[in-house]
């Protein structure tokens, strides 16, 4: 399990450090309440199937009637999956963003002067970070599965089309539930997949901002590593 990572140790830090500076104070307050946002949409997208799946997800007879829009809880049916699909994008398009806030939180406390606001992402973040625990877990993060997923998702869906989504009972792995579809993005083939395997996707990778997070204040407070 991820150590907490204490956004109030990097409050005070800024308070005391940085003169109270507001813009810096404004991204780490920004990035706790992302965090909670995605929590929000996370637990929703989670819990909004639950009544038409169970644990198991095995497939069974009202499976195939949801999926061919003939069950007799039709109406509540399509409901829970707007709820699980809008709160699932909302999900990955907040953990994008506060890896956005993270690179500018980064560029404001320790590349002042080597990269502008507007010029500022994680990539050249990384870049320009010297080595050391930070630089690592980004560079581990950019690396991963789940970022890559993610970063193709957001720019597929705010540039190209929405990722199909439906329901679909494999009577094969006998298995039931709604699937996000394959997509390309950049030549890279991404595989479809069950609702349950976006969300630890989008969470595991969420938990790199924790991470990344420890590093940093690591670095400016070794003190209490």
């Amino acid at each position: 399990m991820n150590r907490p990572w204490s956004l109030k140790d990097l409050r005070d830090f800024i308070i005391h450090e940085h003169n109270k500076d507001q813009g810096l104070l404004d991204l780490v307050s920004s990035i706790d309440r992302g965090i909670s946002i995605f929590r929000y949409h996370f637990s929703t997208a989670r819990d909004s199937l639950a009544d038409f799946y169970d644990d198991d997800a095995k497939a069974h007879k009202q499976h195939v009637e949801r999926a061919f829009g003939i069950s007799e809880d039709q109406e509540e049916f399509q409901l829970a999956k707007i709820a699980n699909e809008a709160n699932t994008i909302a999900a990955i398009y907040t953990v994008r963003s506060v890896f956005d806030l993270f690179s500018q939180l980064i560029r404001g406390l320790l590349l002042e002067g080597k990269l502008s606001e507007n010029a500022c992402n994680i990539y050249r973040v990384r870049d320009h970070l010297q080595d050391g625990a930070l630089r690592t877990s980004i560079e581990r993060l950019l690396e991963s599965e789940g970022f890559r997923y993610i970063n193709a998702f957001v720019n597929v869906t705010k540039h190209r089309s929405l990722v199909k989504y439906g329901s679909w009972v494999d009577f094969v792995n006998d298995k039931a539930g709604v699937k996000f579809s394959a997509f390309e993005y950049r030549d890279e083939q991404f595989p479809a997949l069950w609702s349950g395997e976006i969300l630890e996707k989008i969470l595991t990778t969420k938990n790199e901002i924790v991470t990344a997070g420890n590093a940093l204040n690591h670095q400016l407070l070794p003190q209490q590593a």
